[in-house]
């Protein structure tokens, strides 16, 4: 999906939504999928995805899964209430949750970002 960069509270909203929706464990599995299939670049971006914007267990589920794919951003140091990842592959978690979700469950403005990206606009 081409990626239209979401404020951290939205990218916020999009997970809470994914976590009702799945639940730890699907969502989990989804994260895995598409995080592994992203390409490392660098000098790039990074984004600092924490407690602020996320909850405890989405938070969790971030740093399982930058573990299982291995994409932690050289020179960082872990800090227990953040996930610091490349900027891009944040959006694009968030586009491929959008893109995963059932319409129903997304707000108006996700779902016309949804159809915007479906129909190359």
């Amino acid at each position: 999906m081409p990626s239209k960069r979401l404020t951290l509270a939205q990218e916020g909203l999009v997970w809470e939504i994914a976590m009702e929706h799945f639940g730890p464990e699907r969502l989990l599995q989804i994260v895995v999928e598409l995080w592994g299939a992203f390409e490392f670049l660098e000098h790039v971006t990074v984004d600092h995805l924490s407690t602020d914007t996320l909850n405890c267990q989405v938070l969790n589920i971030l740093k399982i899964a930058q573990d299982r794919v291995g994409a932690f951003v050289p020179l960082r140091e872990a800090t227990p209430s953040v996930v610091t990842l490349y900027s891009r592959h944040a959006s694009d978690l968030a586009d491929g949750l959008i893109a995963r979700l059932p319409m129903s469950q997304l707000t108006h403005k996700f779902k016309g970002d949804r159809i915007g990206d479906e129909f190359g606009i």
